[in-house]
């Protein structure tokens, strides 16, 4: 696996482990059930890469002028 894809990997799960960890304290370090676990660590990792994207896409629009092409013209009325 490329040193890059490793370094993602770890940047996205690392901060899921450390939620999953954070949630056990909150029951006393012990989880309810399995599945519990399962869900919590997919809902924590579908939200961390949506918001990675989300902002990735946001400065990709913004450093290759996508912003600046939008035309920003007024309706006659001045509305």
């Amino acid at each position: 696996m490329p040193a890059k894809t490793v370094l993602i990997l770890a940047l996205v799960l690392v901060p899921v482990a450390g939620m999953v960890t954070a949630a056990a304290m909150g029951w006393g370090g012990r989880f309810p059930n399995a599945h519990f676990v399962i869900a919590f660590a997919l809902g924590a990792t579908a939200t961390v890469l949506l918001a990675v994207g989300l902002f990735a896409l946001s400065y990709y629009s913004a450093r290759h002028g996508h912003d600046e092409k939008v035309n920003h013209e007024q309706d006659s009325d001045g509305a």
